[in-house]
């Protein structure tokens, strides 16, 4: 295997998530569906982003990690809610909802138990702090309060910090959708797209300000990754064509009709070097990936906080390294908690 490819090996294992962390993650984003599915508000409920897909990463140090997911609600007993009613908010199904999880997670006779639970509304509904970190990693639940649209496909998703009656208190989404294209495939393509995508979330968060939305990031994974594409090239792939994309000034559009178009986080001319400075500093690895003085180079601007992180932490535990080990990334693992990718909650608890 070339050295180039090894270190991406290596770099997948810097960011897993502690494993403690994904089993609690899911658990608890488990036990907030079900809670919300026993309410007579509750329809059914489902997973969302990375936690189904397996593209759930950890970066950084001091960082929450999140399980999204959401209950849709019984659109017969609210003919008043969502653009296809009379455009009104689920503010309180929503108060109603932290009001019956919240006791439900904190009562002593229910195993688990949760006694320091705190149950919050959000921007998109409710936000599950469960008062137990683990392995110190605060592990929370978002839970969006959502509707199924009447015509088309997906949900209508609320935005509670919109004036009650706003246009723009909706907006359509497909999450579950999203979910069934990004694990479709075969097992050799679905591994490369997800092993890609955390790649791609990894550097995306290496910015003091990330340029793209791990939702975008996915997308453009599930468009250009192809059949027989190594972890390497996969990742340049997206990454050039990502650019070229932008440069040619064309939408991405959300592959399931639902949404509207994805843009960067960034202005569109920022985003477009970003990605292809990325894409050109890969490409000189590629060109010579048993070069480890190249290799090198390239992962310390692609990924600097990572590497950063990585040498603290073999200092901190005062393990000698050979001049070889040092400039690669072989050795121990390193579990680096992820940045948060939810706002903060907005409401008091109950």
């Amino acid at each position: 295997m070339a050295h180039l490819h090894k270190q991406f090996d290596d770099l997948l294992t810097l960011i897993n998530v502690d494993p403690d962390v994904l089993t609690a993650t899911r658990e608890r984003l488990a036990l907030a569906r079900k809670l919300a599915e026993q309410h007579p508000e509750g329809r059914t409920s489902y997973s969302s982003g990375s936690i189904p897909v397996g593209t759930h990463i950890q970066p950084h140090v001091g960082a929450v990690s999140d399980g999204d997911g959401g209950i849709i609600l019984d659109r017969v007993r609210h003919p008043e809610l969502g653009p296809d009613g009379e455009g009104e908010a689920p503010h309180a199904v929503t108060n109603e909802l932290v009001a019956f999880i919240g006791p439900r997670l904190r009562d002593p006779e229910r195993t688990p138990s949760y006694p320091k639970a705190r149950v919050c509304t959000s921007r998109r509904g409710l936000k599950i702090h469960f008062g137990a970190p683990v392995n110190g990693t605060d592990v929370t639940v978002d839970l969006i309060v959502a509707l199924r649209r009447r015509e088309g496909r997906g949900l209508w998703i609320p935005d509670l910090e919109r004036a009650p009656g706003s246009k723009k208190a909706w907006s359509a989404s497909d999450p579950q959708g999203h979910v069934e294209l990004l694990t479709s495939g075969a097992d050799a393509l679905r591994r490369t797209r997800r092993r890609a995508i955390r790649i791609l979330k990894a550097w995306n968060a290496q910015a003091a300000k990330p340029g793209f939305s791990s939702h975008q990031l996915s997308i453009w994974a599930y468009e250009f990754i192809e059949p027989g594409m190594g972890l390497v090239g996969a990742v340049h792939t997206v990454l050039l064509e990502a650019a070229l994309r932008l440069q040619r000034g064309e939408p991405t559009k959300d592959p399931r009709s639902v949404s509207p178009d994805l843009k960067p986080l960034i202005p569109d001319a920022d985003a477009e070097r970003r990605l292809r400075v990325a894409a050109d500093k890969l490409a000189k690895a590629i060109a010579d990936p048993d070069d480890i003085d190249t290799v090198t180079e390239v992962l310390e601007h692609l990924f600097p906080k990572t590497m950063r992180e990585r040498e603290r932490a073999f200092s901190a535990a005062s393990t000698p390294l050979s001049t070889t080990a040092s400039l690669g990334l072989a050795g121990a693992s390193l579990l680096l908690p992820k940045t948060r990718s939810w706002r903060e909650d907005t409401t008091v608890e109950r």
